[in-house]
């Protein structure tokens, strides 16, 4: 009879799917944006072989990533699908409050909390698959130029649905 590493959380039914593809860091460690409405987003990351750190649980750097992704994304959804919003964080903080064993699902739930035409703060918790908080955040993020209204500006040619243009001419 098989028996169950102790670092090693139970089974988890299958992810949900992601409402968007993420660029290559945030899609390699797989980050999934699986809710997402005006001022609020739900993602949710399984924690595998490649988000571990060497003592065997869930990288800090991995978590932090997921929070700083919810932080802007809660403030960004878009009212007009054709166009698009877009914005960086500028300060994050986040708060470590549990280890999280291979085999887990975290789901980090960010909430827009206030802003204006150029700033925006959010609100983050991570919880387990089984509700307990593992980890807290709060960022402040930044607005690119006409980004701060709901309906965001419209998609230059050429820049596909889910992305945001590049900002510097390459």
């Amino acid at each position: 009879m098989a028996t169950k590493s102790k670092s090693e959380a139970p089974a988890l039914p299958p992810g949900r799917p992601t409402l968007k593809a993420f660029s290559a860091f945030a899609d390699y460690i797989g980050l999934r944006l699986v809710e997402w409405e005006l001022d609020n987003c739900v993602m949710e990351l399984d924690v595998e072989d490649q988000v571990l750190n060497g003592t065997g649980v869930l990288h800090g750097g991995c978590l932090s990533t997921a929070i700083d992704t919810a932080v802007a994304h809660a403030a960004i959804y878009c009212t007009v699908p054709e166009n698009y919003r877009s914005g960086a964080t500028v300060t994050l903080t986040v708060n470590f409050i549990l280890p999280v064993r291979k085999g887990s699902r975290v789901t980090i739930e960010a909430r827009k909390t206030g802003g204006g035409r150029t700033m925006f703060m959010s609100i983050v918790e991570a919880k387990d698959e089984q509700g307990r908080i593992v980890a807290t955040g709060q960022g402040i993020g930044r607005y690119r130029d006409g980004c701060h209204l709901p309906e965001g500006l419209p998609r230059p040619d050429g820049v596909p649905e889910g992305r945001s243009p590049p900002r510097f001419d390459r």
